[in-house]
């Protein structure tokens, strides 16, 4: 197996430094040697494409074509490269042959006429058509256009370029551009001229009538050659557009390709070994990786790597995987710039010996201290120069790679190298970084020991300033130094304010999430800054030291609100480490928040480390909090007591008020026993309860529990509840001014319940459901006082027309005092009949059970001008008359009926579709599912049920329930009580019987009533 040196003979030219920043461009035609030309040169698929094209278009066989082509790559792709062998070809029949002879034959065509344009000759007095038609000797053929410039049209260009075959090259037009937008011409400016001048050659050169012309032109974005305005960028868009409708595009080079290394080889060698030498190379760097799987160093394919040697010879893959990471930085000239690169790659290691011992040219083999390849890479990306000086290579061998290499060998600098290269891109969404597998796969070659790779990576990742890991495990070169030396630095620098860093962190820590024991946190505060609040126990978290405890307790025995005051702190002895890790912590912070103030995604490898960073920084906070704040400090009876404090951090995380508590409730400070039923209401009547006073303000009570340090904490909400709780168990009565008295108390009198049944609205009679309290004989008396000698209620219901009904409940035993008489009273309503005698509308009015009737017919007040009802009267004739009527018995009023009668005509009864309205019909359902059906309907609109009566039965067992008409339910709510009675008599059939159901407006009503298909009556319905 051969070395490079032995295999492969380099050009001349690669060691002729004269020639690396020898860049040729069309105007330099007649200073080329086309026979070195192409003696270097390459004939790439894209050059392939465009030599046959042009020539078919210049020989007239494909006259129908376009004959305009664009050549589309990023700076230094080879276009220029492309027209100059093009225009070379055109120009010299007699090197065609011998460069196109498997390309094509362009037969008996002569030399051709080449007209070049480079964009860089900014300076055109007669424009870019002045030049091409001065280039033809036809210069005089557009003095029309000159003064002022103006653009030729399409005929124009076609009297221009009629005759010979033509050959018009446009090269890097962006520059010419910008130079043309400043440069105004009448109203606009010459590049807009100039877009048009263009844009009329396009036309000509595809109309058919010039079948040997041929256009080639250049990428005409200006992002190409990183500038151009807004302007000149829309001038080269609208360009392009217009060479878009007959362009035919083609890429010079493909970089993704195996054409770059066709490319290098021409370029850069004379001579190279035949295939068998080329094989046996494939073969030595198959083994090598094979070895390096073995060692499980890699997971790289050795077959893989083999193909791609035996493709890419004398090259490495990894140059062209490398270097196409970076290729679309701003202002890389790609194929150009590898160009330039590699021939100096080679250059020095035929000169410096390294060609000796490699068997290929590798990506690790680009020496970045090498004063032309260093600037190459400057061009590339110039953010890593620290990156180079510190951590790869220097030419006193300071850097960390050379440090690591000094006791022999080159894998960390080589190592380095690549991790380099793989950083460069300055891309959207880059692919930066190699893996360690990634890394081993490109440098195991043939001779080398393997094994070392692993030490040298490890000790160049743990040393370098520069290298960074990705979350993934890839590493890579930024130009920020490693989190852990600028956590060094930012600690040292904010030492000063590390106790703010701890009121912060101890203010998150302690702060109160659900207020059960202390309502406020107070941090490292002087003193006489803490206010205590009676409503709630302020924890103090005081600044260990020697006197801290001397100084709270001294500050506890000042204050009026003693029992709102709790303290943790301790003699100080560990405080000095709380100091140190604070300062830390705040570095941590300061880390990310200088990662995320320059917009660091969040998954982003220098957040995640510095996350983690911070994540350990925190445990050593808390840990050193955990053993420098050790003692609480809290009210007792013997003034302030302490207890040990052992908070347990679990992943970072401390449920400060959690364990609080826990430890108060052991030394019995804290007490969770607040229920009405335990020994809460006893301990609140001994300790906070005046004990000379059954009745007290109960802001007595809590001023009480703030200053008594003999009170035991609860939850703050404690005291109010138990006082809602007695006041409803009627343990506690609440007054006036909030006062509250405490019983025992005197017995109520009697009293009677009144529920009413049924009421039948037509008669007003009310069956009522009464019940004695406190009592067992109940007396009654209807429309008058009630008494003993009153009539005795039996059975517990009675059926009533009376406006009023009394009753007076008796406790016979005498152990309960009389009480007052209970008044029912009835309801009072007012119904109409209509009819018609002699040709005329009458109207009937009853009051129901009986009442006064006033009535008025012109919608004027009932309560001002209301005409009292005797009998029957007659209304106006032929109009719509508004009734409105009210009756008054025993001083109950009924609601005002208000209805509109048509005396036209029949009755024309109308529901106002916006009012609330009140059906007052009885609706009545047999059968479990008519009643579910009903609910259904009622749901849909919303309606809820009033005087509802519910029960569910079979032939043995029952359960029902009756409520008054007041008592609305929603038809969830019913079905609600059915599922419950359903549950108490199993199988049991569903009855529903309703006296009204109440809408919200009159429309849900009607749609309601026809859903049922029932018809709406006046007398049936309300609205107010």
């Amino acid at each position: 197996m051969r070395t490079l040196e032995q295999a492969c003979t380099p050009r001349r030219s690669v060691f002729d430094r004269s020639q690396d920043d020898t860049v040729w461009n069309i105007d330099n035609l007649p200073e080329i040697d086309a026979n070195a030309f192409f003696a270097e040169n390459y004939v790439t698929t894209g050059m392939r494409q465009l030599l046959t094209e042009a020539f078919k278009r210049l020989d007239g066989t494909s006259s129908g074509a376009s004959g305009t082509f664009l050549l589309s790559q990023s700076m230094g792709g080879g276009k220029t490269h492309n027209l100059i062998a093009l225009a070379l070809l055109a120009k010299f029949p007699s090197i065609r042959k011998q460069v196109m002879a498997d390309i094509y034959d362009p037969g008996a065509l002569g030399k051709v006429r080449v007209v070049t344009f480079s964009g860089r000759k900014t300076h055109t007095p007669l424009g870019i058509w002045g030049e091409i038609a001065g280039q033809l000797g036809k210069r005089e053929a557009f003095s029309d256009f000159y003064t002022p410039l103006s653009p030729p049209g399409d005929d124009d260009w076609v009297r221009l370029l009629s005759g010979e075959p033509v050959l018009l090259l446009l090269d890097e037009l962006p520059p010419y551009f910008e130079a043309a937008q400043a440069k105004e011409i009448g109203a606009t400016t010459l590049d807009v001229i100039t877009t048009t001048a263009l844009a009329n050659l396009f036309v000509a050169v595809s109309s058919g009538k010039l079948p040997n012309a041929c256009v080639v032109i250049t990428d005409l974005s200006a992002r190409a050659y990183g500038r151009g305005s807004e302007a000149v960028a829309q001038s080269l868009q609208n360009l392009a557009l217009e060479a878009n409708r007959s362009v035919t595009r083609i890429d010079p080079v493909r970089l993704a390709s195996d054409e770059i290394y066709h490319i290098l080889r021409t370029r850069l060698f004379e001579s190279l070994p035949d295939k068998a030498d080329i094989e046996a190379v494939a073969d030595g760097y198959r083994q090598a990786l094979d070895d390096a799987r073995k060692m499980d160093l890699t997971a790289e394919s050795a077959d893989a790597l083999r193909a791609q040697v035996a493709t890419a010879y004398p090259f490495h893959p990894a140059i062209r995987d490398l270097f196409a990471r970076f290729r679309e930085n701003p202002g890389y000239q790609q194929t150009r710039a590898l160009i330039r690169i590699m021939r100096n790659v080679v250059a020095d290691m035929w000169g410096s010996g390294v060609a000796r011992r490699a068997y290929l040219v590798g990506a690790h083999d680009v020496n970045l201290i090498h004063p032309e390849i260093s600037s190459e890479i400057r061009t590339i990306n110039s953010t890593l120069d620290n990156a180079i000086a510190h951590d790869i290579v220097t030419d006193s061998g300071s850097a960390v790679a050379q440090q690591i290499d000094d006791a022999g060998g080159h894998d960390a600098r080589d190592a380095a190298t690549l991790l380099f290269l793989s950083s460069l891109s300055q891309a959207i969404s880059p692919t930066l970084g190699l893996s360690r597998s990634e890394v081993v796969g490109y440098l195991a070659a043939p001779d080398r020991t393997i094994a070392t790779l692993r030490g040298a990576l490890d000790a160049l990742q743990g040393q370098a300033w520069y290298l960074h890991a990705t979350q993934a495990g890839s590493l890579l070169f930024k130009n920020t130094e490693n989190l852990i030396a600028k956590l060094e630095t930012y600690a040292r620098v904010n030492d000063t304010e590390r106790e703010s860093e701890i009121r912060k962190r101890l203010e998150d820590l302690f702060a109160p999430q659900t207020k059960a024991v202390y309502g406020r946190v107070d941090v490292l505060p002087a003193l006489d800054q803490v206010a205590p609040n009676p409503d709630y126990v302020t924890l103090v978290v005081f600044r260990p030291g020697p006197n801290a405890v001397a100084d709270i307790t001294g500050f506890f025995n000042e204050q009026q609100w003693k029992n709102r005051l709790l303290f943790l702190t301790s003699d100080g002895a560990r405080y000095s480490r709380v100091l140190e890790r604070a300062s830390y912590l705040r570095a941590a912070g300061a880390i990310i928040a200088e990662l995320r103030s320059a917009n660091t995604r969040d998954d982003d490898p220098q957040l995640v480390e510095a996350r983690k960073i911070e994540d350990r920084e925190q445990s050593s906070f808390y840990q050193a909090c955990r053993e420098a704040f050790t003692n609480l400090h809290y009210p007792s009876n013997k003034g302030l007591s302490s207890t040990p404090l052992d908070p347990k951090f679990v992943g970072n995380k401390f449920e400060a008020e959690a364990v609080i508590q826990q430890r108060l409730e052991d030394v019995g400070k804290y007490t969770t026993d607040i229920s009405a039923d335990g020994s809460f209401p006893n301990r609140v009547a001994n300790i906070l309860w005046p004990q000379e006073s059954r009745e007290v303000r109960w802001a007595e009570i809590k001023r009480n529990a703030a200053q008594n340090s003999r009170w035991t904490w609860h939850h703050p909400r404690a005291l109010d509840d138990l006082r809602d709780e007695m006041v409803r168990r009627d343990t506690w009565r609440a007054h006036a001014d909030g006062w509250i008295e405490r019983g025992p108390f005197k017995p109520d009198p009697t009293n009677v319940s009144v529920q009413p049944l049924l009421r039948i609205a037509e008669s007003g009679k009310a069956t009522l459901r009464v019940k004695g309290l406190r009592g067992d004989i109940v007396y009654w008396a209807e429309d008058g006082p009630v008494s003993t000698s009153s009539p005795r209620l039996d059975g517990g219901e009675i059926t009533t027309d009376a406006i009023r009904v009394q009753f007076l409940c008796v406790d016979s035993t005498g152990n309960a005092e009389t009480g007052e008489p209970y008044v029912w009273t009835n309801d009072v309503g007012v119904k109409w009949d209509r009819f018609e005698r002699d040709g005329a509308v009458w109207v009937e009015l009853r009051a129901y059970p009986r009442g006064d009737i006033a009535y008025t017919i012109d919608g004027g007040s009932v309560e001002t001008s209301g005409t009292p009802y005797s009998e029957p009267f007659a209304l106006p004739a032929g109009k719509l008359v508004t009734l409105q009527a009210r009756a008054v018995a025993d001083g109950v009023t009924s609601p005002t009926l208000s209805v509109s009668i048509d005396t036209k005509g029949e009755e024309q009864f109308r529901v106002d579709p916006n009012r609330p309205a009140i059906w007052k019909k009885r609706h009545k359902r047999d059968a479990t599912g008519e009643t579910y059906d009903f609910l259904k309907i009622a749901e849909k609109y919303q309606a809820l049920v009033g005087g509802a009566s519910l029960a569910v039965a079979t032939n043995a067992h029952w359960a029902d329930v009756r409520l008054d008409e007041g008592t609305a339910l929603a038809p969830e709510t019913v079905r609600t009580l059915i599922a419950a009675f359903q549950d108490v008599v199993p199988g049991g059939s569903v009855t529903l019987e309703t006296s009204r159901l109440t809408f919200s407006n009159g429309r849900d009503l009607e749609d309601m009533a026809n859903d049922l298909r029932e018809p709406l009556k006046a007398t049936e319905v309300e609205q107010r």
